[in-house]
């Protein structure tokens, strides 16, 4: 009777050992959370990228955790959000409070001020940030703990130059913040124009908290006519570098007749920027001046589309690039992660992670993933080339007019919905002919592209400190397709996850636990 009690028993943790594999497989097994941060200006003068960034991320994360429950994977994220107020010392205070909830990986800061403020913070303490529109130059920094999604401003600046050269432009007068992005790219350009022999007359910097503009449009309305005096109305241009502080430069500059007969070029901190449209002002005056805006310009590829279509339902607007580039950062730590395995050692995972996603952002696997496709990194971490589209306000909304090939040094104009291009729009208002001039390629590292894709590029924060980004929403025709939630993964090739292979080994091992259990259970019953 032993004998049985005993066969019985082992029957009895069979079936225990054969319902084991069913809790603990991949499909059911624990895994671990793994916070993530953003650092976004919810608020303050860049609060409309924000806004964006903010919900590109949300969807991010939504798809992230999804393609990982489908690949039964050791993590899910979290994400906590902050707002920088787009202010360089607020962005440590949020940062600070991430980090003390343990969080070591931040997709942002925006703006390239804030960036400045916490890159030696980060890599002191092992944080790795993902910025995707930092783009001050002076930020390149090789070997620190901060990625940017997007290319440096001597890109951007080679944009605007040639701009310039194309539109026959003799001479100009450059406004713009006096923080780290508009410092940085207003003497790119400087450089740039003076390589072209084009005069830049007078600079005026102002502080972001408590800019003069009363007094900087009185003082360039003069520099301006003194440049019509000596070039011609159709010779001049001014160059407005800044974010939604210059809806208050242009409601000054509107009282002048003279600096409304001139054209007026922006950057990426203006493009697409909502606040201009708010203001009937500076909206007239925008479009009276065509003033023209550089932004990143990632081309349009299929994921990009869900998750246009994603925020797009989420906010009731498209993303610009900066925010695609803020989705991307999500995946490529994902990506990375899912390399990496299972670990408890967080600062292994920072550091393997940042070893990894050089290799990672210019493979086809983020590009099956990816808002702006693959793309390869310079050596200081930052998205080392781009094309740049080109924004105008036209009745009452922005308008993408062109695109500046950056590997080409070349500006494409499209066709307006009236029929006319950019170039005929700037021939009819200021009487400017472009001019045809021959180019040399600029030497910049040619970007690795998906089927469909480009690059874009990003901007900055308050006086010494002061906001950052500059984005654009690139307005897609009209679709009625209805909006889905969340971009769909791609399958992976043959590879097998970590977790799966970890729930082959216990299905394996559960297996030879059952047969031993079996053949003793058998044993028994035939002793007796």
């Amino acid at each position: 009777m032993s004998h049985l009690r005993v066969a019985v028993a082992l029957i009895a943790i069979l079936a225990l050992a054969v319902a084991v594999p069913a809790v603990i497989s991949p499909s059911a097994q624990a895994q671990t959370t793994i916070r993530i941060g953003g650092l976004l200006p919810l608020t303050g003068d860049l609060q409309s990228y924000g806004v964006r960034a903010q919900a590109a991320v949300e969807v991010a994360v939504e798809s992230v955790n999804a393609f990982l429950e489908e690949q039964n994977a050791w993590f899910r994220f979290e994400l906590v959000v902050e707002d920088t107020q787009t202010k360089p010392d607020v962005a440590v205070s949020k940062y600070n409070s991430l980090v003390a909830q343990g969080i070591k990986f931040i997709v942002g800061p925006m703006t390239s001020a804030e960036v400045k403020k916490l890159k030696d913070l980060a890599t002191q303490q092992n944080v790795l940030l993902i910025s995707p529109s930092s783009t001050a130059i002076e930020l390149a920094i090789p070997g620190d703990n901060v990625f940017r999604f997007c290319p440096a401003d001597d890109v951007q600046s080679q944009a605007v130059a040639s701009l310039l050269r194309d539109f026959g432009i003799s001479g100009v007068v450059m406004i713009n913040r006096a923080d780290t992005w508009g410092e940085g790219l207003k003497n790119a350009i400087v450089e740039r124009l003076d390589a072209l022999n084009i005069e830049v007359r007078n600079v005026y910097s102002y502080n972001p908290e408590s800019p003069d503009f009363p007094g900087i449009a009185a003082q360039a309305n003069s520099d301006v006519e003194e440049l019509i005096a000596k070039y011609g109305a159709n010779k001049v241009a001014v160059i407005a570098i800044g974010f939604s502080e210059i809806v208050s430069l242009f409601s000054e500059a509107s009282a002048y007749p003279t600096l409304s007969k001139v054209f007026w070029v922006g950057s990426d901190g203006t493009a697409n920027l909502a606040e201009f449209l708010k203001d009937p002002i500076a909206s007239s005056f925008a479009e009276s001046t065509l003033f023209i805006n550089p932004i990143f310009s990632p081309a349009r590829t299929s994921v990009q589309e869900k998750v246009i279509e994603a925020v797009k339902a989420k906010i009731g607007e498209e993303p610009d690039a900066y925010a695609m580039a803020a989705h991307d950062a999500v995946w490529a730590l994902a990506l990375a992660f899912l390399q990496v395995g299972p670990t408890d050692d967080v600062d292994e995972l920072v550091n393997k992670a940042k070893e990894l996603i050089p290799q990672i952002v210019e493979s086809d696997e983020f590009a099956q993933f990816a808002a702006t496709g693959k793309f390869p990194l310079n050596d200081a971490g930052d998205r080392a080339t781009a094309d740049y589209d080109w924004w105008i306000i036209r009745g009452g909304e922005w308008v993408k007019v062109g695109v500046y090939k950056g590997i080409e040094d070349a500006n494409e104009w499209i066709q307006l919905p009236e029929g006319e291009t950019f170039p005929e729009l700037v021939k009819e208002t200021f009487q400017i002919q472009p001019v045809e001039t021959p180019r040399e390629p600029v030497e910049t590292t040619p970007m690795e592209t998906t089927p469909e894709q480009t690059t874009p590029s990003p901007t900055e924060t308050t006086p010494e400190e002061s906001p950052t980004p500059a984005a654009t929403e690139e307005r897609a025709a009209e679709k009625t397709t209805p909006p889905p939630t969340t971009p769909e993964p791609a399958e992976t090739p043959e590879e097998t996850s970590p977790a799966e292979e970890e729930g082959i080994s216990g299905t394996i091992v559960a297996a030879v636990i059952v047969l031993i259990i079996i053949a003793v259970a058998a044993a028994l019953l035939l002793r007796r």
